[in-house]
């Protein structure tokens, strides 16, 4: 292998990316191949002539052992490293890019569901399919309603500051209560949340996957919640029990819900939450990243190029994955 750093790029960074990543990277050398499976044999291929990785390539494959020292996700999740059954390899390191790239879209995503789950925005949609004009009943308002917010990072404090605006009392739900986190009213850790549930009109997960989070908004938890409620989930989709929501929506407790994850993803054909009419399901879209938004991709490049010029320099990366 030659003595010059090698870039490996797997995700498609549009070509100003490409020019930027290219500048920061210096003497070293930057190739792309974003057309090659995560797991396939051209992958491995490519990971064995590469010091580093900018993408998420296979487990399996950097398990096997490689030259890669670093990966650097352009995902702000990393439980394809951190929480599968292949441990990652203690010598590599990983870097995200969770808590800077996707706050401002999905904080607009989660306000977006929200105002269209009161005003009955999928019941019209429904309707206007049919040419059917009828108005089919009352709307909530987020004026002076309490919401919850599972995650206090930048998920959660880019949705806390744009529900200020309502008049919303807003409590954030941490692991450090005693940090000061602008744009929420109150902040709780999650043995104290429960008390909180039957106060909340709207709860939204920000909430990475963690043994602690995992399956807590249960059948139990949602029967706590107001009839009227609303829940989003833009975290992980582990943290509502689907089947429990679902039956749960099917009786006419809680107003709706809107979920950009879930628990398994995608839901199976036949799960009832696909025929809900009160359930909005996207696929995992809500970040808006590579051909969806160029502010988060803007984001996505500018800490992945403070990294590269970081490591062809060895110095310590940011956003390192503890």
């Amino acid at each position: 292998m030659s003595d010059t750093l090698r870039i490996l790029v797997t995700v498609p960074f549009c070509q100003e990316h490409m020019a930027l990543l290219r500048e920061a990277a210096g003497d070293a050398a930057v190739l792309t191949q974003t057309n090659a499976a995560a797991d396939s044999e051209e992958m491995r291929a490519l990971l064995a002539d590469s010091d580093a990785v900018i993408g998420e390539p296979a487990p399996k494959l950097l398990a096997e052992g490689t030259p890669v020292k670093w990966v650097q996700m352009t995902w702000a999740g990393t439980d394809l490293y951190t929480r599968g059954t292949i441990p990652f390899p203690e010598d590599v390191r990983l870097t995200n890019v969770a808590g800077v790239a996707y706050g401002h879209i999905i904080s607009q995503y989660v306000l977006g569901q929200i105002l269209s789950l009161m005003q009955n925005f999928p019941a019209y949609i429904r309707q206007q399919v049919h040419e059917r004009w009828q108005g089919v009943g009352r709307v909530l308002s987020l004026d002076g309603t309490q919401v919850l917010v599972f995650g206090a990072g930048d998920l959660g404090t880019c949705t806390a500051r744009r529900l200020q605006g309502f008049h919303v009392r807003c409590i954030g739900v941490c692991r450090d209560t005693t940090r000061p986190r602008p744009f929420f009213d109150d902040l709780v850790a999650l043995d104290e949340a429960e008390s909180l549930l039957p106060s909340s009109d709207v709860v939204v997960n920000c909430l990475p996957n963690t043994p602690s989070t995992a399956g807590y908004l249960d059948e139990r938890r949602l029967r706590l919640l107001p009839h009227d409620a609303i829940v989003v989930n833009v975290g992980r989709g582990n943290f509502i029990d689907c089947a429990a929501l679902a039956r749960v929506l099917a009786e006419g407790r809680l107003w709706g819900a809107a979920l950009d994850v879930t628990d398994p993803e995608p839901l199976p054909a036949g799960h009832p939450l696909w025929q809900e009419p009160r359930c909005v399901i996207t696929p995992h879209q809500a970040g808006g990243a590579f051909g969806k938004n160029r502010g988060t991709e803007d984001r996505i490049c500018a800490l992945c190029c403070e990294n590269v010029r970081r490591f062809v320099k060895g110095r310590p990366l940011v956003n390192v994955v503890a």
